[in-house]
């Protein structure tokens, strides 16, 4: 069943949830900021000519906010007599239940928070679970068909996508999945998640930028870790760098003190400090006496060979890989450690091995101010993802101003050149269906993320 339009239930449904009343909630920056996605869509009249800039989904950081005029900040409702009365429907494909359950939940309740922000009433949200599996995303494809969406959103796993894709092909509509697995993209199937490829190719090219040359890397046994692991070689290979060292090990944290102690090298560096340190006893002298107090804190006398090393794990296994390559001697003042997306985890502030460690991602600011949104919204702190769904459904809403229902969700519109803003800032599809990212490169400080190199507000930087 679809969900009302904001003026209706979906209004008393959310404002429930401590949302401010509908009078106020005009004086929202979200909505003042969506004047200008309309001024771009009034642009768009039948001619087709490019957008000027990048269209914005969100609400403006100060900085963008300081650039809107005072009287572009009552922004009004959408007139259902410019676009048209028919509905718009939205299919929403989701795991709703099951062990994924609280994933898909978080990445509905961030699309009826963008349903709330557009404040149009011509826009249906219907959703449909897709149980977490394959089989689960196929017959809720079938279902989502029969109710005549313009466009689908979801599902979140790659081989949910790969079920429902020709489903909705078939139909001859576009849909917006999630999933980071670039092999279920194409010009049909359009992917807003976040590439693990784009943030080891950023990443790596601001350590190269700071004066880093040998690289190393801590990969997992997976096809994830396949595709790190050519990303890496390739990064690097660009930076006019060299990978000096890989590691393999199995994602169980029994199972990874080998290969750490592997890629650092430790036994051979052990043993060289070692000799040195019987060397030196042997000499007996004070001036020997004062080196190998200088030593005795130590077990190696050299670093592991590397400037930096990526490790793209998440959850508690980095929280067990970071202090292990501390304890075999892998210094994180001498080297970097790097990361992915995995690491934009708020609760890793805390793990000192990684004080100082880079990732790439999402510009910190505008997704904080967005998470916590959502949580003073619903009550609770969503997955980190759940600001695609957001972006994901604001996009949509957007595209749906456009006036010829034919053209709202075409390639032209989808596949700007100028790109969408939103609240993981910048980005836009490539024609292969992937999405290119605006990243800003993150150092994880004891009190959150400090940006080291930020993220470019358009894609001509």
């Amino acid at each position: 069943m679809g969900l009302p339009g904001p003026s209706d239930a979906l209004y008393k449904t959310i404002s429930k949830r401590t949302l401010l009343p509908m009078a106020n909630s005009m004086r929202s920056p979200a909505l003042a900021v969506m004047l200008l996605a309309l001024v771009a869509a009034a642009c768009t009249d039948g001619t087709s000519e490019p957008l000027a800039a990048v269209t914005m989904l969100s609400a403006p950081t100060a900085t963008q906010s300081s650039r809107i005029r005072r009287s572009d900040r009552q922004f009004l409702p959408v007139d259902s007599s410019q676009f048209g009365q028919d509905e718009v429907r939205v299919a929403v494909l989701l795991p709703l239940s099951g062990e994924s359950a609280p994933t898909g939940q978080a990445l509905f309740d961030a699309m009826s928070m963008a349903l709330f922000d557009a404040f149009d009433p011509r826009l249906r949200l219907l959703p449909f679970d897709t149980l977490g599996t394959a089989s689960g995303a196929a017959t809720a494809a079938r279902e989502a068909i029969k109710s005549d969406p313009e466009i689908v959103i979801g599902p979140l796993f790659a081989e949910s996508i790969a079920a429902a894709a020709p489903i909705v092909k078939s139909a001859k509509l576009k849909l917006i999945g999630f999933s980071n697995d670039r092999s279920v993209a194409s010009n049909d199937v359009l992917l807003l998640s976040f590439l693990p490829e784009d943030e080891i190719r950023r990443v790596v090219s601001f350590a190269a930028a700071s004066g880093t040359s040998k690289f190393a890397g801590l990969i997992p046994v997976s096809p994830y870790g396949e595709k790190v692991m050519r990303s890496l070689f390739d990064s690097v290979r660009k930076s006019n760098g060299t990978v000096v060292g890989i590691e393999l090990y199995v994602r169980d944290p029994q199972e990874t003190a080998d290969p750490v102690k592997r890629l650092a090298n430790y036994d051979e560096r052990h043993r060289a400090y070692l000799r040195e340190t019987a060397f030196l006893k042997r000499l007996d002298d004070d001036l020997a006496d004062q080196i190998l107090e200088s030593l005795k804190h130590l077990e190696t006398l050299e670093g592991p060979g590397f400037g930096a090393v990526l490790v793209p794990e998440g959850g508690e296994l980095i929280r067990s890989l970071a202090p292990m390559l501390s304890f075999y001697e892998v210094d994180p003042k001498d080297v970097h450690f790097l990361g992915t997306g995995l690491w934009d985890d708020a609760d890793l502030r805390l793990e000192p091995s990684l004080e100082g460690a880079w990732f790439a991602g999402a510009p910190a600011e505008l997704s904080s101010d967005f998470l916590k949104r959502f949580e003073t919204t619903f009550g609770y702190r969503p997955v980190r993802i759940a600001s695609l769904g957001y972006d994901a459904m604001s996009l949509v809403a957007i595209l749906a101003r456009h006036e010829v229902r034919r053209d709202r969700f075409s390639d032209y519109l989808l596949f700007d050149p100028n790109g969408f803003s939103g609240v993981d800032g910048i980005f836009r599809f490539r024609r292969n269906g992937t999405a290119e990212r605006g990243l800003a490169v993150l150092e994880i400080r004891p009190d959150g993320f400090r940006t080291v190199s930020a993220a470019p507000v358009s894609f001509d930087q």
